[in-house]
């Protein structure tokens, strides 16, 4: 009977034991001096992000509780990460972070370090809605940020910069699904990056996307583009579109609308290939080599742009109407 007994005790122990580990709670901590065994509380952090993430409540906050480095981390739920302008992930390969699952992910006030070897900053394979705020993303070779997946997305108050290769982009929408997204407040400095690397592309796809850029400063792409988009509908307003091949060029049936804003220093400022539309009002096109290119599309400028150098358009498309 004792021996009965003793077993009985022995498996409720192991029970409430698993039960515990198990247990998750809502608001997570992470510091320098943390441990992944920890409760992950704010009186017991863990050490990364991962180790964190699986004590959250799905739809809760990793939080970082001082300094501290907490590495790369896979995202299949909803959850809020919080560097608070303490934590950063610094790592060498892969993606600084992983998003899947349909999962509503804001990352904000972090630092995300590819070391010049690391391919994207956040890859988001599928997201509901993904909110970066707030961010320095650095020294990656292939994108600061890659949507791929259906969903929306906003990126604002943040920096991306230091894109190391070729063919590299600042951030890359494939643009498969129906899909709304944002980007405003931000800078993206593509350079050092060779040929071809990018500030901001919406890829050919089936979705109709709507995509609104406001208040973004981005430079340094080379030979390539500023802004580019093959697809659904973009809006820029208040922007500065500068020391790239291509300030703006639309193609694949891309209908690009450019507000308030400044094109400067680029080889071509705006240029629009066959089947696609871009609208001009209110602009300062200053010291391009080509200010603006008909390449097969329609560009339609209003009489309140200011522009200097090549005008490679038909004279009946620089009116006071905007409305075709």
């Amino acid at each position: 009977m004792k021996i009965r007994n003793i077993a009985l005790a022995s498996a409720a122990v192991l029970f409430c034991t698993a039960s515990i580990s198990a247990t998750t709670i809502a608001h997570t901590w992470v510091s320098g001096s943390g441990n992944d065994s920890n409760t992950c509380t704010f009186a017991s952090p863990c050490a990364t992000f991962t180790g964190a993430l699986a004590k959250t409540t799905a739809g809760g906050m990793i939080t970082a509780k001082d300094a501290g480095d907490f590495g790369a981390v896979s995202i299949a739920q909803s959850v809020t990460i919080d560097g608070n302008n303490l934590g950063s992930i610094t790592y060498t390969s892969g993606n600084g972070i992983s998003i899947s699952a349909s999962a509503n992910v804001i990352v904000q006030n972090l630092t995300i370090n590819g070391l010049g070897t690391a391919s994207e900053g956040i890859n988001v394979a599928s997201g509901g809605t993904v909110i970066v705020d707030n961010c320095r993303i650095m020294n990656i070779t292939a994108m600061g940020i890659y949507f791929a997946g259906a969903g929306n997305m906003t990126v604002e108050n943040s920096r991306i910069e230091s894109l190391i290769g070729s063919s590299v982009t600042g951030i890359y929408n494939l643009a498969n699904a129906a899909q709304n997204v944002v980007v405003r407040n931000t800078i993206i400095d593509a350079s050092p990056g060779s040929a071809g690397n990018s500030g901001f592309i919406v890829n050919q796809g089936a979705g109709p996307v709507k995509t609104s850029l406001q208040n973004v400063t981005i430079m340094g792409a080379g030979n390539g583009y500023a802004v580019a988009t093959g697809t659904g509908v973009t809006e820029i307003t208040g922007s500065v579109l500068t020391q790239s091949g291509y300030g703006v060029y639309a193609n694949y049936g891309a209908t690009i609308s450019v507000a308030s804003s400044l094109i400067t220093a680029n080889t071509t400022g705006v240029h629009s290939d066959t089947g696609s539309k871009i609208r001009l009002d209110n602009n300062d096109i200053y010291d391009n080599t080509t200010a603006i290119d008909n390449g097969g599309g329609i560009v339609k400028t209003s009489g309140t742009n200011k522009t200097s150098g090549t005008i490679a358009i038909p004279a009946a498309d620089i009116s006071e109407s905007v409305t075709f």
